[in-house]
């Protein structure tokens, strides 16, 4: 198959998945081509039967903000008709969905359209009065809409009165990639044998990063310890600000993004997760991948990827003090932590590997191909 990707190049759950997925579909013989603002972070060397191209913003006097939106459904015409594709996979509902369903009208090419929701573009974007219509439009004109979890399936329902299917298409994680063998990174951030924590988002509010401090902070009044941020994003002041008040600062090691985190989840001995609304997840499944445990909130879809008390625990949103006491409990039980650890890479092995999940993309694309007639 010829499948066009559209999808956000910055980093971000719905951007991974789409990179990786893309990966995996080229190395099962599919011609894969990206439509993007950026090159896909994910994507950081060559790979046969991945094609991507970039949308540039068209600069005139007369826009004060360059129209992205209509220079992406041009490239996207253009790639249509050049590369004669057989398939749009949008991810994320605004603006590629929309996006998708305009360029197959112009290009003449009548071609499915199936849209992956990863959360926040309904959540957040398209739930908002001034995207609703749009949002709710896009997800009409789709061939097919996906869902990464149960959680956004109920969500997406009762938020855009939608009755179709939503078949829930977990995401997933390269095992060969996160796996909990390499720790040649700890002695470098942990120089004088601390136990050590992480957090890898995109520093949004959503992601409540001053928690982490939090957590952290009450941690290290019990016990030598480490935290490695990963990550950037407009709350990284505030956090930089509240760990120099609590004089954390030198324990804290802010890395910024990183476009290789395996090692550095691998070297980590717990990872907090104090999100409070996650439609999945990704970044606590690729710790838990690596044999790391996972801190978390009950919230979303968050108890659909961390079995409390199997591969991590699960509190309240803004639970600093529950947190903190579950974090000593695994740093302090070594046997406990080792149980956890060998379960939660048992548990992605079982239920998360790359493999199952790709496999029903590529049946989700045959099946939409033969209404086709194709």
């Amino acid at each position: 198959m010829k499948l066009g990707i559209l999808c956000h190049a910055t980093y971000g759950g719905s951007g991974v998945v789409a990179a990786e997925l893309g990966k995996l579909l080229a190395r099962r013989g599919h011609q894969v081509h990206f439509v993007t603002v950026g090159h896909p972070f994910r994507l950081t060397n060559y790979e046969p039967n991945i094609f991507v191209h970039e949308v540039t913003a068209f600069q005139y006097p007369l826009f004060k903000v360059p129209p992205y939106f209509l220079s992406q459904v041009t490239k996207t015409v253009e790639v249509l008709r050049q590369h004669q594709l057989d398939l749009l996979h949008a991810h994320y509902a605004v603006p590629h969905s929309l996006g998708a369903h305009l360029a197959r009208q112009i290009s003449g090419r009548n071609v499915p359209v199936i849209t992956t929701l990863h959360g926040t573009d309904t959540s957040l974007v398209g739930a908002h009065e001034e995207f609703y219509e749009l949002t709710r439009y896009s997800l009409q004109v789709s061939d097919l809409v996906t869902v990464v979890s149960n959680y956004l399936a109920r969500q997406t329902k009762d938020t855009f009165d939608f009755h179709r299917e939503l078949p829930v298409i977990y995401n997933f994680v390269d095992t060969e990639v996160f796996r909990p063998t390499d720790k040649s990174l700890r002695p470098k951030l942990t120089p004088r044998g601390e136990a050590l924590l992480v957090h890898l988002s995109n520093f949004r509010p959503l992601k409540r990063v001053l928690d982490v401090v939090k957590v952290f902070h009450k941690v290290r009044q019990q016990r030598p310890a480490r935290l490695i941020m990963i990550g950037d994003g407009p709350e990284k002041p505030a956090v930089e600000k509240l760990a120099n008040s609590l004089g954390l600062t030198e324990d804290i090691l802010f890395l910024g993004q990183q476009d290789t985190v395996a090692p550095l989840l691998a070297a980590a001995d717990v990872m907090l997760f104090p999100s409070c609304c996650e439609s999945f997840g990704l970044a606590a499944l690729e710790a838990l991948s690596c044999g790391v445990p996972v801190i978390a909130t009950n919230s979303g879809g968050i108890p659909e990827v961390i079995s409390h008390g199997e591969v991590g625990f699960l509190t309240g949103v803004g639970q600093v003090e529950e947190m903190a006491q579950y974090t000593l409990r695994l740093l302090n039980d070594q046997a406990l932590h080792k149980k956890m650890s060998h379960r939660a890479r048992e548990y992605v092995l079982t239920k998360f590997k790359a493999e199952r999940w790709v496999e029903r993309y590529e049946k989700i694309y045959q099946e939409v191909l033969q209404k086709f007639g194709r």
